[in-house]
């Protein structure tokens, strides 16, 4: 009994030592998206500052495929060490779950949330050929028009085609759907009129509103965004509950030590300080955020929650 004490004794010891001294080896993140995703691009935003902080450097890697499920499931099944983490989008810890059958693996449960970089808020877009300035304008026009307007998304399952069905289903309108396979093809069939809403990113179409080919109704968060202080909330134009955005976060397979993942959520807290990087951010349209981790993982197991009981009530899945 002595031994397997002393064992355990020394296991817990060195468990703690490893924590206390990593990182000692480049840390790979997973972004499981192409080349260029907002996710990857504000990482690298704050890589720099996380890397001073860490003493090592961060090894970026695109893994695409399957919405994102095959990067987020070779992360799932990496070593719980610290050097395999993951950045992933709101839809890969709170929705695919419950659109794709047979992932292979619970995201609310295979990872240990560390922390939420930053927050992309939506705003809802029409185009000028609709007769709408405001968002109960629009719905107004919609309900006159029952099933004659349609909404465009970056595919079936994306936050933006969520954001359309949960508007739908908030205002009482019905619209189609058309799926199209970016969000720049989005906002080119928005301005070609072949669809007349589509809700999507700040930086989406800032260009085409500038020039006044498209119109921003609102936000489609509850509060108004600093890039676009000028434009109502969702809240003020009478829909509270509507709150859609993506957000980007870290994570690392389950089972890693506490103190890795503390270690890794100070380097990131302590870097959106910078008020520098905060800048650059919102720059994007992105709202740096930084909370603790049982923090974020209180906020993955409440959002997966809704969007399960969403998602099912709609009937939307993919195959």
């Amino acid at each position: 009994m002595m031994r397997i004490a002393l064992a355990l004794m020394l296991a817990v010891a060195l468990h703690g030592l490893r924590a206390q001294d990593y990182p000692v080896k480049p840390v790979r993140i997973v972004v499981p998206y192409g080349a260029g995703s907002n996710g990857e691009n504000g990482l690298r935003l704050i890589a720099p500052e996380m890397e001073a902080r860490l003493g090592q450097r961060l090894v970026i890697e695109q893994r695409p495929g399957g919405g994102g499920n095959v990067g987020a499931a070779a992360v799932a099944a990496s070593a719980a060490d610290g050097y395999t983490l993951l950045l992933g989008a709101t839809n890969n810890f709170t929705i695919n779950q419950h659109l794709y059958k047979g992932i292979g693996f619970d995201p609310v449960s295979a990872f240990e949330p560390i922390t939420m970089i930053f927050d992309i808020p939506f705003l809802m877009y029409s185009s000028i050929a609709v007769p709408a300035r405001t968002l109960g304008e629009f719905v107004a026009y919609a309900k006159a028009n029952p099933d004659k307007l349609n909404y465009a998304s970056s595919g079936a399952g994306t936050p933006p085609h969520l954001a359309g069905e949960m508007l739908s289903q908030l205002a009482g309108i019905r619209m189609t759907h058309v799926p199209y396979k970016s969000n720049a093809q989005s906002v080119a069939a928005l301005l070609a009129g072949e669809v007349h809403l589509f809700v999507g990113l700040i930086s989406g179409a800032q260009a085409q509103v500038d020039a006044g080919k498209l119109r921003i109704l609102a936000t489609a968060v509850p509060q108004r965004t600093s890039r676009h202080p000028e434009v109502p909330s969702a809240r003020e134009a009478g829909f509270p509950s509507l709150n859609i955005s993506t957000w980007w976060a870290l994570a690392a397979p389950r089972g890693t030590p506490k103190g890795v993942v503390d270690r890794v959520y100070a380097a990131v807290q302590s870097s959106l300080r910078d008020a520098s990087l905060k800048d650059r951010y919102e720059q994007l349209g992105m709202v740096p955020v930084g909370n603790a981790p049982a923090e974020l993982a209180a906020q993955i197991r409440s959002e997966a929650a809704a969007w399960g009981e969403f998602i099912r009530a709609r009937n939307i899945g993919i195959d």
